[in-house]
């Protein structure tokens, strides 16, 4: 290899070497977005930036899962602890989510908020993780709406304890 070639080479190694080190700290220095919707509960339309900033779990559902069914006093225990905000987007008409047995009905109040999502709901769950739009899906945001961490599938009381403790200690260091 004559010395010019071996000048091009190593010119061209240090110029990948420094555009690879350029996306890593690009990569590092781009936290997570925040992640917004405006939904209805019924009522009024509820912006998710415009509420207080707080640890927020976030579930997907509908009354005709029953595995969505089956988390729902999960989810309403955590809401009324307090330690965070719970948040449910059920993915069909409000008079669908009627079907839902009494026992949900009665968990869906305050403080938990219940809101109901777009009529086509695939855009609204890629956008918050699930780009394969299967149902239940959960996930928790820090107090900046990033999300920490979430699940496709049914939860249970302790991934949820386990999720929110793991979400508050990262918004602390």
């Amino acid at each position: 290899m004559t010395l010019f070639e071996k000048t091009s080479l190593r010119s061209s190694l240090a110029l990948w070497a420094g555009l690879l080190a350029c996306a890593a700290v690009n990569a590092e220095n781009q936290p997570n977005s925040a992640l917004d919707f405006e939904l209805s509960d019924g009522h009024r339309f509820v912006q998710l930036s415009r509420l207080p900033a707080q640890t927020t779990v976030i579930n997907f559902w509908r009354a005709d899962c029953p595995p969505c069914l089956r988390e729902m006093p999960a989810l309403a225990a955590l809401a009324r602890s307090g330690k965070v905000r719970v948040i449910t987007i059920a993915l069909q008409k409000p008079v669908e989510t009627l079907g839902a047995p009494s026992a949900i009905q009665a968990a869906l109040t305050p403080p938990m908020h219940v809101l109901h999502g777009p009529g086509e709901p695939r855009g609204l769950l890629a956008r918050f993780g699930n780009r394969v739009g299967a149902l239940p899906h959960t996930l928790v945001l820090d107090d900046q709406r990033r999300p920490c961490t979430q699940r496709t599938g049914e939860i249970t009381s302790d991934w949820l304890e386990q999720a929110v403790t793991n979400c508050t200690k990262a918004e602390t260091t």
